[in-house]
């Protein structure tokens, strides 16, 4: 009975030594970094992040300490300045009290500039430019700060894609026009290398989006991307593929990834026409006949 109650006092003796040692700071470094929690982040990866980062000595450490306090549900996203002279308490109070006043700016893909809610005001010449993402946004940056950062990340892409800089406004473009015209990625690429077949022959796009662009731009309404009418069709302007041949003259919109890469990667096709299904199918065709028994087919 006295080895068991022995052996209980010393594992409990442990027990308290290890939570003090975990609990405790990782050093007496007082320098201040930045630790980010991006939304939709679990707890395990914020502890076991915070533990990488040196800030915590355990990856389980915070995760146990918060379930325990019952804080897991008040931890907020956004990024937080920590040392590694904080112990639990201190880390866990400043990640639910919000710590700094950064704030996410998420751009959708296939949105124009003038759609991008945020308190910075992008310039119509950065159409095409400015990747969707989620960025976090420091409270102290300007629009130029801004710009800067979606620049990086944009140009990150384009290196990953192995896009060639002298063809960079040709495929932006292109792309911008399969983010509004196609769903997946292999469809985009379809619809890539249909349009590529058209510039060759100097056939009209005749392409929806690129003529609601052009009306969007003049008259600036409430909501953008809405359905065409018969007057839309003649307006004047070099983005109304239906009067002029060729590529618009710039993106009509800011395209993600796989509109990119379809844009580099188009698929070689002898197809000339394409529709998008009632069922959510494209469906493509080599001439005009063919074009339009798919739209007595699958559009009536």
């Amino acid at each position: 009975m006295k080895k068991v109650l022995l052996f209980s006092f010393i594992f409990l003796f442990l027990s308290i030594l290890v939570c003090y040692w975990s609990f405790s700071p990782v050093s007496t470094d007082t320098t201040s970094r930045q630790f980010v929690i991006n939304q939709g982040d679990s707890l395990q990866t914020i502890s076991f992040r915070l533990s990488k980062n040196k800030f915590t000595k355990n990856k389980y450490a915070f995760l146990i300490y918060a379930l325990l306090t019952d804080s897991s549900k008040n931890i907020k996203a956004g990024g937080f300045q920590l040392t590694s002279s904080n112990n639990l308490s201190q880390i866990l109070a400043k990640l639910t009290t919000g710590g700094s006043y950064d704030f996410w700016l998420k751009i959708i893909p296939g949105t124009r500039v003038q759609e991008i809610s945020s308190k910075f005001i992008f310039t119509p010449d950065l159409e095409g430019y400015i990747y969707p993402d989620s960025y976090l946004i420091p409270d102290y940056f300007t629009t130029d700060d801004v710009t800067s950062l979606i620049k990086t990340n944009f140009d990150k892409k384009i290196t990953s894609l192995n896009i060639n800089q002298n063809n960079l406004s040709q495929i932006i473009t292109l792309a911008s026009i399969l983010e509004r015209e196609a769903k997946t990625k292999t469809d985009k690429q379809m619809v890539a290398g249909i349009i590529n077949n058209r510039l060759k022959i100097n056939m009209a796009l005749q392409i929806d989006a690129t003529v609601q662009y052009a009306r969007d731009t003049k008259n600036k309404p409430a909501k953008y991307w809405l359905k065409l009418t018969k007057t839309d069709l003649k307006i004047v302007s070099p983005f109304n593929t239906y009067l002029s041949t060729g590529l618009p003259p710039s993106p009509i919109c800011n395209p993600g990834l796989d509109s990119l890469f379809a844009a580099n990667n188009p698929i070689p096709s002898d197809y000339l026409y394409y529709i998008h299904g009632t069922d959510g199918t494209m469906r493509y065709a080599k001439t005009l006949s063919e074009h339009n028994a798919n739209i007595a087919k699958y559009l009536r």
